[in-house]
Parts: C-alpha cells; sequence; structure tokens
C-alpha cells in the first residue's frame, strides 16, 4: 500500500479504536503534555499490593460500532444492505482505495453541483487529487476519467486540461502540449498558465513566452503565487526580461505572505544581476579566491543544510593552512576565514612567503550570476545536483572560475551534456569522492580518481578539543531516528539557513561540530557531513545510512580507521602543491600542469581499477538445463489452413489469467496480416485443451507451446505489481528456440492493427533487438534508470557498486531506455553473445525485472523503431498506430474504468467471437 493509503488506514483504524474503547468504557487515560513544567515532586512508587481492575466491556456499544462500520463499508463498496460479511469488518486495503475513489467522485460532484463549470471542476479536482506524491491509484483514476471526457465531443475540452495536468504529473510532457494544444489559449490562461508554461519550456517551445508575458500584462493570471511560478520559469529558460516583467505583477498583486514576498525579491535579485551583469576586480597583485556558498535563484534548492557550510570550511582549512595570508574582501567573509586562521593545527600549517587573498563568495550552483573577477580559483567539492527550478543546471562554472576539482559527486546522467564533459576534461583530473563517480567520469573519458571525502580533512581548524570526549556522556541522534522520544535529536536542516550570509552558517557549523566532540559520549547520524567530520575531530561517531547502496557511499561506506586517515593525508598531500603555486600568483597554465602531475598516479590507480573485469554472474539454478526441461515439454501445432510465403515468428509470455487476451493478440495479427504465422508460445497454468482451443480458432496458424511452469527465478525487486513472473521468460528465449533466428516478441496487453510482418522484416544493422525509447521523462534515461535500480540492493552495496562498475564498463555514455513490450530480437546474436547465461543472473543478484535487464544489455546498441509499431495511448497521442500497447496499469479489458482505445480491443474481441461462432 502506499504512503497515504497506509496514513488513511491508520487514521481510521485510530479513530474507531478511540470510539469503540469509549463506548465500551475501555479507554485507558490520554497523557497530556504541561504547557509549563509542573513542581518538582518526589516520584510516586508503583503499588504492586493489588492489580489494576479490569475495565468493563459494553458488549452493546461494540456491537452497535461494528454495525455502522460495516454499513458504512457497505456503501463505499457499493453494496446491498447485509451484504458484508461479519468477518469482514475491517479498514482492509480495497475499502480504503474504493473510499478514497468515492470521495473524488463526490468532490467532483460537488463542485458542479456549486456551478463550477466543467474545465475549471476538472482541473481543481486534479489539482487536488496531485497535492501530493503521485502514486498509480490516484493516476489510474484520474487518467481514466480525463480519456473518457476527452473522447466526447461535448466534453472534448475538459479532458484535454484536466489529461494535459495528468500527463504532467505522469511525466509525459510531450503528451501533456499536444492536449494542452487542443485548449483555447483564453481557457489555459484562466485555469492552467503555470502548468501551461512550464510544460513549454519541458519540451523545448519557447515560442509561446511571449504570449504568456501577454496574459501577465492583460491581467488573465492571477494572484502573486502563480506569477511568481511564471518568472521562475521564465528565469530558468534565460528569458529574463520577461522574469522581471512576470516579478513586477507579483509584487504588485498584493496577497503575497511574508515568505512568498521573501522568494520574490531573492528573484528579483537574481533577474536584476542576470539582466545587467556584475564585474569584480582585484586589486593588482592580490589572489582572487572563491569561497563556496550555495546561494540560489531558486528558494527551494538554495541549501538549508549546515553540513554544507562543514564542506566549505574543510575546504577553507586548505587554504589558510599556508602561512602569513592576508586576507581582503567582504568585512564578515574575512572575519570569518581569519577564525580559521587562527584555529590551523601548527604541525599542519605550511610556511611560505604569504600572499594577499582576496576572498569571494561563490554559489556552487548558480556563480553564473556571481560577480566573479577573472582567474578567480576555487576548490571545487561536493555534489552537483541542484537544478534552478527543476529546469536547468547551473554548470559548468562561471568562466572566469578556475576549479581544482576534488570531493566532486555527480549522479544525474542529464547534467553531464556535452558541454559539461568538455569542461571536465579541460579542468581535470578530477577528484571524486565516491568510486561511482569516478567509473561515471572515466566512461565518458575524463580523467578521474578517487579521492575520498573533504570533509576528513577539517581536523585542520580544530586544534585538540580542551576538554575529550566525555565517556558514558549522552548520545546525540542527527537526522537519524531515536530509539526513545526522550533521547537527543538533532537536525542539521535549518530553513533559516538559507537565508543567512555565509559568515554565521559558518560559524554556526563550527559550533555544532564541537558540540559533538565535547558534550556527546556518541554521535549517531545518517548525515555523510556529520560522520566524517564528526570523525575528523576525534567525535565519538556511528554511520547509519538510510540506504547502505546509495552511490554517494561507494569507498566511504567501508572505509576503517587506516582508510579514513589515509583519504584524509592524500586530499592534504594532492591539494598543497597546487595551492601553493595559486598563493604565488602562477599562471593557470602552471597550476594545472602542477595539478596533473600530482594526481597522475592516482588516475592511474583509478583506471586499473575500472577496467578490471566484471564479477562473472551465476543464476541459483541450471539455466541450461532449465530450459532443456521447457524445450522437452515443446508441444507443435502446425497449421491445419496454412498460408504460403515466408513465414512470420512471433512469441508471447502469458500465465492462466489471460488466455482469453492472448487469444484477442493473435486475432489481431492473424485479421491484418496475409503471411504465415508461426506463434511461440510461452506459459504458465496451461493444459492441451488451451492448445486445442487455440488451433480451432485459428487454423491458419501454427504454434510452439512451452510450458515454463518449473522455472523459479527467486525473488524479483524489481517485479511491477502489474505484471507477473511469467514475462521473465522471454529471457529465455534464445535458448529455448535455437532453430530459430529472429522472432517479434509481443506483450499480452498490446494489439496488432496493422501487417506485423512489416515490423518482423525490419533490418537490424548487426543490433542484437529493435525496441522503442520510453516517453516518460523519468525513465528516459538508460544510466538513471540503472542507477535506480542499483539503490534497490540496500543491503548490499558492494553489490550494487559492482553492478554500476559494469553498467559503466557496457555503456560508456547514457542511453535512451526502452519499452520492452514490443520487441524484434535477433536470437541467432543474443545466443552468440550468452545472452541467457550472463543476464539471467541479474534476476537474483540484483533484483532486476526482465525490461531492465534488456536495457542492460542491449544499452545503446539497440535500432529504434517507429512509434506506429509501440503505440501507448494512455502516454501520448495516438494517431495511426500499427500497435496499440496498453502498458501500465489501465487495460483494454478493465471494465470500471474508461480505457483510451479500448475500441480497437473491442474490435478484436468481436473478431475472436465471429471466429468462436463460426467454428
Amino acid at each position: 500500500m502506499n504512503v497515504r493509503g497506509r496514513s488513511l488506514r491508520r487514521r481510521a483504524l485510530r479513530k474507531i479504536a478511540r470510539t469503540a474503547d469509549r463506548w465500551a468504557g475501555t479507554s485507558a487515560p490520554q497523557k497530556k503534555k504541561p504547557s509549563a513544567p509542573a513542581p518538582a515532586q518526589a516520584p510516586a512508587k508503583a503499588s504492586s499490593s493489588a492489580p489494576a481492575a479490569k475495565p468493563t466491556v459494553n458488549e452493546k456499544a461494540v456491537t452497535r460500532l461494528k454495525g455502522s462500520y460495516r454499513q458504512m463499508t457497505e456503501v463505499v463498496l457499493g453494496l446491498e444492505p447485509g451484504a458484508l460479511p461479519e468477518e469482514e469488518v475491517r479498514a482492509k486495503r480495497e475499502y480504503v482505495h474504493a473510499a478514497k475513489r468515492m470521495a473524488a467522485d463526490a468532490e467532483l460532484a460537488r463542485l458542479l453541483r456549486s456551478g463550477v463549470p466543467l474545465t475549471d471542476a476538472v482541473v481543481n479536482l486534479i489539482r487536488g487529487r496531485f497535492t501530493r506524491k503521485l502514486n498509480s491509484e490516484v493516476l489510474v483514476g484520474a487518467r481514466a476519467l480525463c480519456h473518457s471526457l476527452h473522447d466526447q465531443p461535448e466534453t472534448r475540452q475538459a479532458g484535454a486540461l484536466g489529461g494535459a495536468l495528468v500527463a504532467r504529473h505522469a511525466g509525459t510532457y510531450d503528451l501533456a502540449w499536444d492536449l494542452f494544444s487542443e485548449v483555447p489559449r483564453d481557457v489555459v490562461a484562466r485555469n492552467t498558465p503555470v502548468e501551461f508554461l512550464r510544460t513549454a519550456a519541458q519540451v523545448g517551445d519557447l515560442s509561446v513566452v511571449d504570449e504568456c508575458v501577454k496574459w501577465i500584462d492583460q491581467g488573465l493570471v492571477h494572484g502573486a503565487k502563480d506569477l511568481f511560478a511564471m518568472a521562475s520559469i521564465f528565469f530558468a529558460v534565460k528569458e529574463h526580461s520577461a522574469a522581471s516583467r512576470a516579478i513586477d505583477a507579483a509584487r504588485e498583486a498584493g496577497d503575497a505572505d511574508e515568505r512568498l514576498a521573501r522568494r520574490i525579491e531573492l528573484l528579483a535579485d537574481f533577474t536584476a544581476r542576470a539582466i545587467t551583469p556584475q564585474t569584480a576586480t582585484v586589486p593588482q597583485g592580490h589572489v582572487s579566491f572563491g569561497v563556496i556558498d550555495y546561494k540560489q535563484p531558486d528558494e527551494g534548492t538554495t541549501s538549508s543544510n549546515v553540513g554544507d557550510y562543514v564542506q566549505t570550511i574543510a575546504s577553507l582549512g586548505h587554504l589558510v593552512r599556508h602561512a602569513n595570508l592576508r586576507l581582503h574582501g567582504d568585512d564578515e567573509l574575512v572575519e570569518v576565514v581569519s577564525e580559521l586562521q587562527g584555529r590551523v593545527r601548527p604541525e599542519l600549517a605550511i610556511d611560505g612567503p604569504g600572499a594577499d587573498v582576496q576572498l569571494m563568495a561563490l554559489n556552487r550552483d548558480s556563480s553564473s550570476y556571481d560577480a566573479v573577477p577573472e582567474n578567480t580559483w576555487a576548490i571545487a567539492f561536493g555534489w552537483y545536483m541542484q537544478d534552478i527550478f527543476g529546469l536547468a543546471y547551473d554548470f559548468p562554472f562561471n568562466p572566469n572560475v578556475n576549479p581544482l576539482f576534488i570531493s566532486f559527486h555527480v549522479n544525474r546522467p542529464n547534467m553531464l551534456t556535452p558541454e559539461a564533459i568538455e569542461y571536465l576534461k579541460a579542468h581535470g583530473p578530477i577528484g571524486c569522492r565516491d568510486w561511482n563517480t569516478v567509473y561515471l567520469l572515466l566512461a565518458r573519458g575524463v580523467p578521474a580518481f578517487f579521492s575520498g571525502c573533504l570533509t576528513t580533512t577539517i581536523s585542520t581548524v580544530f586544534p585538540d578539543a580542551a576538554t575529550p570526549v566525555p565517556v558514558g556522556g549522552p548520545t546525540a541522534y542527527v537526522d537519524t531516528p531515536a530509539p526513545t522520544d526522550d533521547a537527543i535529536q538533532i537536525t542539521q536542516m535549518h530553513e533559516d539557513v538559507r537565508w543567512t550570509s555565509m559568515g554565521p552558517n559558518v560559524r554556526e557549523a563550527l559550533g555544532l561540530l564541537e558540540s559533538y566532540r565535547s558534550e556527546f559520549g556518541q554521535v549517531v547520524t545518517s548525515r555523510l557531513h556529520c560522520y566524517l567530520p564528526s570523525w575528523s575531530i576525534g567525535a565519538n561517531v556511528q554511520f547509519t545510512p538510510k540506504n547502505r547502496a546509495d552511490v554517494r557511499f561507494a569507498g566511504l561506506l567501508d572505509a576503517d580507521e587506516n582508510d579514513l586517515n589515509a583519504m584524509r593525508e592524500r586530499i592534504r598531500r594532492l591539494l598543497a602543491p597546487a595551492m601553493a603555486l595559486v598563493l604565488q600568483g602562477a599562471s593557470r597554465e602552471e597550476v594545472y600542469a602542477e595539478w596533473r602531475k600530482t594526481v597522475a598516479p592516482e588516475v592511474a590507480l583509478a583506471e586499473e581499477r575500472f577496467a578490471a573485469p566484471t564479477t562473472k554472474l551465476t543464476a541459483s539454478f541450471d539455466v541450461d538445463e532449465a530450459c532443456r526441461t521447457a524445450r522437452a515439454s515443446r508441444v507443435l501445432t502446425p497449421a491445419t489452413a496454412p498460408r504460403t510465403g515466408e513465414v512470420v515468428n512471433v512469441a508471447v509470455a502469458l500465465d492462466g489469467n489471460l488466455k482469453q487476451e492472448m487469444e484477442i493478440v493473435i486475432g489481431g495479427m492473424v485479421q491484418h496480416s496475409d503471411r504465415p504465422l508461426h506463434v511461440v508460445a510461452l506459459t504458465r497454468d496451461h493444459t492441451t485443451e488451451d492448445h486445442d482451443r487455440l488451433a480451432g480458432l485459428f487454423p491458419e496458424v501454427s504454434f510452439e507451446w512451452i510450458a515454463c511452469d518449473d522455472i523459479d527465478y527467486g525473488p524479483v525487486l524489481g517485479m511491477l505489481k502489474h505484471i507477473t513472473v511469467s514475462t521473465m521468460d522471454r529471457l529465455l528465449l534464445p535458448e529455448l528456440l535455437p532453430n530459430l533466428d529472429r522472432v517479434v516478441y509481443h506483450d499480452i496487453d498490446a494489439l496488432t492493427v496493422k501487417d506485423i510482418a512489416t515490423l518482423h522484416d525490419v533490418d537490424l544493422g548487426g543490433s542484437p533487438l529493435a525496441a522503442r525509447p520510453s516517453v516518460g521523462h523519468g525513465v528516459r534515461s538508460g544510466l538513471g534508470n540503472i542507477l535506480k535500480q542499483g539503490r534497490r540492493l540496500s543491503e548490499e552495496p558492494v553489490v550494487a557498486n559492482e553492478f554500476f562498475r559494469a553498467m559503466y564498463q557496457r555503456h560508456p555514455n547514457d542511453f535512451d531506455g526502452f519499452n520492452a513490450g514490443i520487441l524484434l530480437m535477433d536470437l541467432a546474436q543474443m545466443r552468440s553473445e550468452g545472452f541467457t547465461a550472463d543476464y539471467v543472473a541479474y534476476v537474483e543478484t540484483y533484483g532486476l525485472n526482465d525490461q531492465e535487464i534488456l536495457n542492460c544489455y542491449a544499452g545503446s546498441r539497440y535500432r529504434k523503431i517507429e512509434p506506429a509499431w509501440n503505440n501507448w495511448p494512455t502516454q501520448e497521442t495516438v494517431t495511426d498506430p500499427s500497435i496499440v500497447h496498453w502498458a501500465g496499469w489501465l487495460k483494454p479489458w478493465n471494465q470500471d474504468l474508461y480505457v483510451k482505445s479500448r475500441d480497437l480491443w473491442d474490435r478484436g474481441a468481436a473478431f475472436v467471437a465471429s471466429r468462436r461462432t463460426s467454428a
């Protein structure tokens, strides 16, 4: 059950339980939190002389409550009074779902009864349903409603606009844009101006910007909230003049609360800087040095984490350990960095002639808008993940920045654009915080090495504590669950960090770290930038990450005391020579030459480790024997009314619950092709009666039945809820069909409406298979999908990290993830590459499903088929399909919800019925 469903269920159960206790006289006294501390008094002693009195149960009240709940459930489920058995009186999952569906229907009816126009009512309903994290149940219901409205001429506009919102939330932005384009622009401006503009940005159609500005000028967009949202989108796509106009309108709206007003002014400041870029210079002979800050035009992604300023402190340690520096710049920044100068451990200080250093704040995620002097040096570290209003990354850095990359992390493949890759190559080698970032960059041709985490070096500015760590002192739980409510709990996340300047945030971070080592016997944390800096300064710390397979932790999670000490010394050793040259005023070329020379051994070590052979996986069962056993079950049913011509080979995989659906699928192929058809059916829970029935319905088709009932793949972590294990059997096709070189694989929830022979005859051009790329925004990136899949192995980080390395080796560049519901497979090539033997083990070892495994195998090597051969009516606009594929939860045989293009399926069912009648 999804989180919202669990929450609703638990709240309902608690409410019913409290009512039952009250009626039955069994309720315990509730503890109330006093508004002020009570006067101290001697603790009461528990009496052991007599047991507590057993409460009396009011049986009549309990019976009444059960009856009321049963009646309510019957109404929700649409049952006749008394139809629900006594034993069913409990908050079952399906009851909760039914109640939520009924609530949505009631809300739509309420809006219409109150006079809200249908289009406006649908928009309000969809927005209300998507206020929290999207779940499949909500998506399916909303999608069915909008599809139904869209397919009726009288309600098409409401269906289009509501459907656009649903498509947006599902990440199918092209479909959303198609649907928005059907709606009159005045209706869009009145109801969904923000969603319309954001969708335009996401599909790259900025031709509507001027029109959206006109809406603002004409007063069609109301409220500071929507006007600010439009300004944000304009800013992200670099339409800064439009952003300025929207900001002015948001100010004039007069309905912004304090927080929104602050966000408007923040964006206004960045917009002004974008329109009129600021310049900065440094006095002759001064070294310009950027101190990393985290401010952004997007308040939502501006850091609220004090741990980020812990990183900044650690980076500054590599500046201030050089002696005799004279600091200049903003008074507040100079003051706090001077304090760090005074904290340097004597044994770590580096003698030198000194230098005049001009300090400036450099915002890691928005440096393009900073006034950066030419030739500004910076130690570039951290997780490069924050985008601007969900639409763009501000990377590479401002062109005036000379970065020394160390403790760098990235796991967003879409951030590594060709421009970003070339930038990293030009400023490398890149010191990476974790091994997964090393592998990702090496695969792209960027020289990289494992540096470890910069925060291990923060002890540079933490002299030995005046008082030792308290033995037996209290334990602090930092951003991790505590075992008891009265335990000391600390968070490093604070909203005011977003709005506070660097100086106070750095001091806050210093004080927090000091408290970890001086006030607590132990610190338990899920935060990397609490764990490593606490270790560095001598605190007793335990790391409890939320997901041990998180890509950020490879090389850090399993590091012991010796490893951490080596990491700390390595970072200090690597940075010192380059920083010394920077402070001497050396040229850019000289500094980077020294950097390359210093880190060359580390790069060589990383390249050797990356190139090492990956682990050879084996399944827990004998795959060859399983295939032999399945082949032995083969039943051949030749066509009794054979066609002439070249045979078209098609494979399907199904279990016993889709027998009728298979008939319609085969009927679609028969109806639209004149070529001979040979259908290979990989089945579970089928009998000879099924074989005979299909042969009788389709005498022109030859069938090959292969029973896969005895094949057990073990637990499949990635198994989708709306599919069954039978789909995994297609992984065996190359070995189950040793005498067949080419086959079309066809899902049972798809229907062919053109000649499938055309797909069967596609020239693969050396590719092992042909498929259609996915259109959903969240699944387009093949490597992005792989990273998500690896995170499922939360308790097996070593296995997960080896999986990532293997995939980076196999797929140096990102690729378009594909849907595997319709495939053209070169079985001969897949056999020659050992596909089945090598990749079936991915099920157990990595928890992957069949589609994920096929993507891992083929990567960018697959041939992209025309969209018509795998059309998704719930995810795109379907015009002239060849195969219609109802991928996802909504299936054409579901009768309780409206399904787009179900008329095609119904026609297929009618064709099969006519065959059955005439047989």
